[in-house]
């Protein structure tokens, strides 16, 4: 069985637009968040958000021969400018890829809840959406919405999956990719999330009462709670053997992938970290990898009260005492809440990490919780040597989701 390996990678991020942009970042401890200018939050108890203003349109010579366009709406304005750099970073051309089986494996939540909430909104006093609606819009806009989307702009006849599992929807993507390569159901495969910043999902965590006035915090004491944000990473996976037959250069390998249900409640996580701690172990099982050689957990990290005591607890149950060596932290310090798109994302952190030789800082930690005994990466990024990673995905309901992920150089 041929390993895996990611041979390319876009993002787009609220600290750089293009994975040069985005590591520069990393490395400087930039954080995305500011007043919240899409709409009107003066009423919630979160006015800041990590949205992104710039302009989201790749290099017109480096589009790869992917379409860009807005039609769609932001979330897939996100993923088509992401892919774009992912397949051109990949040595390929949409051209590329309507031979053999190209397949796409994509996670998000909010595809179109932006554009719906301006039309509903902008309706004047009394007046019906259907009777000013335009049904062309809705009769040429993708059943599938931004993995239909992608498809079609890449030109794939291979199988195309939408999962939305909340917060781990991106990271189960590349787990669904993963599969489908080692299992030969696709020679190669575009995975990865985008998610849009809407006001359903900001009052709905505000209603929560798990958001911070203005930044998170993750696994600082004087944490209040997550901010969302909105963004997007695109992968291209295949197998080695196809990636070295073909002179490409590998990013890295994924090794390993687990995902478990917790069943345990519907918004928060238990308190011993048991089901973030199987997640974990069944990644390094599946890799093959003892927990002795993880160097960096890139955590889920939300930065609310529960959740980064009950991962806490969970990586060091899995690491045991090798986790006083390990450092950890979380790219939502950064770039914010990204949903559905959080764990494509992060993935894009940490590969950028293992070839740059550091990993990202949990931005404005200052002061340690007694109850969180990890080694966290304050400030700006820590030159580091890693060959394996562990990046964590846990969403509402328990749905937890952890990658093992190689040094492009490593050994499998």
């Amino acid at each position: 069985m041929s390993g895996v390996v990611i041979t390319g990678l876009g993002v787009v991020s609220s600290i750089g637009i293009g994975a040069p942009a985005f590591e520069q970042g990393l490395r400087s401890g930039a954080c995305g968040a500011a007043p919240i200018r899409r709409f009107d939050a003066s009423e919630y108890r979160s006015k800041a958000a990590f949205e992104i203003h710039d302009e989201v349109r790749p290099d017109p010579t480096r589009t790869a021969g992917i379409p860009q366009t807005a039609r769609y709406g932001r979330t897939a304005a996100f993923a088509l400018a992401a892919l774009a750099e992912a397949v051109h970073g990949a040595g390929l051309h949409r051209d590329d890829l309507t031979g053999g089986v190209h397949a796409l494996a994509f996670g998000g939540s909010t595809a179109g809840m932006p554009e719906a909430e301006g039309d509903l909104l902008g309706l004047g006093e009394g007046e019906d959406f259907w009777a000013v609606a335009e049904p062309e819009r809705f009769l040429s806009t993708p059943v599938g919405t931004t993995a239909d989307v992608l498809a079609r702009a890449a030109g794939l006849r291979g199988p195309v999956s939408t999962i939305s599992t909340a917060c781990s929807s991106a990271t189960n993507a590349v787990g669904q990719a993963l599969h489908w390569l080692r299992a030969g159901r696709a020679d190669r495969v575009l995975a990865g999330g985008s998610d849009a910043h809407c006001r359903l999902t900001h009052a709905g965590f505000c209603a929560l009462s798990l958001v911070a006035p203005e930044r998170p915090l993750p696994f600082d004491a004087r944490r209040q709670g997550m901010v969302i944000g909105e963004g997007a990473a695109m992968f291209v996976l295949e197998r080695e053997a196809d990636a070295r037959a073909r002179g490409a250069t590998v990013l890295g390998r994924i090794l390993g992938f687990g995902n478990v249900a917790e069943a345990h409640h519907l918004v928060q996580p238990k308190d011993d970290g048991e089901g973030a701690a199987r997640a974990m172990t069944m990644a390094l099982r599946d890799a093959g990898v003892e927990p002795t050689r993880v160097g960096y957990v890139n955590a889920h990290g939300t930065a609310t009260i529960q959740n980064d005591l009950s991962e806490s607890r969970g990586i060091r149950t899995v690491l045991g005492a090798h986790a006083d060596a390990v450092p950890v932290s979380s790219t939502k310090s950064q770039v914010g809440h990204l949903l559905g798109a959080s764990g494509a994302v992060e993935l894009a952190a940490v590969l950028l990490g293992l070839n740059g030789g550091f990993v990202p800082p949990c931005a404005g930690w200052e002061e340690a919780d007694p109850e969180i005994d990890l080694d966290i990466v304050a400030g700006t990024a820590r030159s580091a040597a890693v060959e394996v990673a562990l990046s964590n995905s846990f969403a509402f309901g328990g749905n937890d989701s952890s990658l093992c992920v190689g040094h492009p150089e490593g050994a499998a």
